[in-house]
């Protein structure tokens, strides 16, 4: 390992060691997570780069490993989350140079860093380009909005990609208040969606609106929302679906407001963690002739490389797409947080401010 700098012409000192959030056991995360102050700061390998975190974001995925991996599955320390947005403060001999010292970067971790115990609630993160995707920041974004920008904004793009949205097509976003659904209600239109139409909450209505839905259901005031869709949209069905809830009855009566040749996506796992597994392989797997449902189903990972960032960098440098922040916790307050996320109330992205560089940079 390199030893770290005790500091460059453009970045404040490195500190010997940080706070982080560390998973101490499996459970929610409002008892199994302590915090501590004296985690020895990483030094970055030589692919690598040190990333002092500004901001990070809260992901509902994030609380389902948690819940589900044992910890002596768990690498230790195990920090928790993967969205961030924060200054390059060191780099390895060999890391990607389009990503300088004082590079003003937001990124998403993937598997591999996350297996390895690598989080973004920490004041810094040492990763490689095959550990995340890391794009550089747009100028004219904070990093509250960034942090919220790379695991939503990419999990949107591939929901469009991998169901192989085209120009003109409609489509459908269940979830459309949530973090991934704001901005799958955005790329969609972005990349040439002719009509989205969103399902959320009444007192989310207008806001979904203004990321660019034509038409909004209010699932409240049409419960069982699958019996409205059918009616509403049964003669006019939709090109693409995109679930970013995880509502197993939404998919199990698409072919009602879904074509023929139509693609659902499923992305979230309100049912709870076993049964979105359960219920991606009978979706998957089961035929027709045995109960299936006659429509193309995937269920999304999240694969997040450099070229994702860029690609949703690129949309937000271009105003097509802005992150939406329902409240912004300090990371002291980290366990408040994880109680707004649990309650399923949020309207977008929870942020946590590890350190404000806004303000110095």
């Amino acid at each position: 390992m390199s030893s770290l700098p005790l500091s460059t012409a453009t970045t404040p000192p490195i500190a010997p060691t940080m706070r982080a959030w560390l998973v101490s056991a499996r459970g929610p995360p409002t008892t199994v997570l302590k915090l501590t102050t004296t985690l020895p700061t990483p030094s970055p390998k030589p692919t690598d780069l040190l990333i002092r975190i500004s901001h990070a974001a809260l992901n509902p995925g994030s609380t389902s490993l948690m819940l589900l991996i044992p910890q002596f599955l768990r690498a230790a320390p195990s920090i928790p989350e993967i969205d961030f947005a924060g200054t390059v403060v060191a780099v390895g001999s060999s890391a990607p140079s389009q990503f300088p010292i004082g590079a003003r970067v937001f990124g998403c971790l993937h598997l591999k860093a996350m297996t390895a115990g690598k989080g973004v609630l920490a004041d810094y993160i040492a990763v490689s380009s095959d550990e995340a995707g890391v794009a550089v920041l747009p100028e004219s974004w904070s990093f509250e909005e960034g942090a919220g920008l790379a695991a939503c904004g990419i999990t949107a793009l591939n929901m469009c990609r991998a169901a192989g949205m085209q120009e003109g097509e409609r489509v459908l976003v269940n979830g459309a208040s949530g973090g991934v659904g704001t901005m799958a209600v955005q790329v969609a239109r972005a990349m040439g969606a002719k009509e989205v139409v969103g399902v959320c909450s009444g007192r989310n209505v207008e806001m979904v609106k203004g990321l660019g839905a034509d038409e909004v259901v209010d699932y409240q005031a049409h419960h069982p929302v699958g019996e409205y869709l059918a009616e509403r949209y049964g003669d006019q069905p939709f090109d693409r679906i995109f679930d970013t809830v995880g509502v197993q009855a939404l998919y199990s009566k698409s072919p009602r407001y879904l074509k023929e040749d139509g693609v659902f996506i499923n992305v979230g796992a309100y049912e709870g963690g076993w049964r979105f597994v359960l219920n991606g392989l009978r979706n998957l797997f089961l035929p027709r002739w045995l109960g299936g449902t006659p429509r193309k189903f995937i269920g999304l990972g999240v694969p997040s490389t450099n070229e994702h960032a860029a690609a949703i960098a690129k949309f937000a440098a271009e105003g097509k797409v802005k992150t939406v922040v329902d409240k912004v916790f300090d990371l002291e307050d980290v366990i408040e947080a994880y109680k707004l996320l649990g309650s399923m109330r949020a309207r977008g992205k929870i942020i946590i401010r590890i350190q404000d560089s806004d303000k110095t940079k």
